[in-house]
């Protein structure tokens, strides 16, 4: 399998990319088409995994005021877990940030996912609130 990480590159695969991110991110919670976006979209940058065309994978970085970045949006497709995606969307992520001079990534993971984050060497700061009535954890990392 060669998969192929990169940002969507036409309207089409932006359109795929969302798509991806509420069927596997927002769908699942009963959420509805649109819950996948915010007003960032267009200020953010949006890393995908690609298999033969297909979006497999998808994550998006936000740099924040005070110089920290904010991961979101992070998913794999079931199929394809396990098999280090994630890991690489992750590391595709974090070197945009050091190469816009961030030094901190942050992101709020769902409690299902604290274990791939901790594995990635991010550390658990407490509890963090979401708009999802799901519980998350609020996790940093220093690059």
């Amino acid at each position: 399998m060669a998969v192929v990480y990169r940002s969507p590159e036409t309207e089409k695969e932006f359109e795929n990319y969302l798509k991806f991110r509420w069927e596997q991110l927002r769908k699942p919670l009963g959420l509805t088409q649109g819950s996948e976006q915010d007003e960032l979209e267009n200020s953010a940058f949006h890393i995908a995994a690609f298999n033969n065309e297909k979006i497999i994978g998808a994550g998006r970085l936000q740099i924040e005021k005070d110089a920290s970045a904010r991961i979101r949006y992070m998913a794999v497709d079931n199929k394809f877990r396990k098999q280090g995606i994630g890991s690489r969307l992750l590391e595709e992520l974090e070197n945009i940030a050091k190469a816009k001079g961030v030094k901190d990534c942050w992101l709020n993971a769902r409690e299902s996912a604290a274990r791939f984050y901790l594995k990635n060497n991010y550390e658990i700061r407490g509890e963090a609130t979401s708009e999802l009535e799901i519980p998350h954890q609020k996790m940093e990392k220093t690059l």
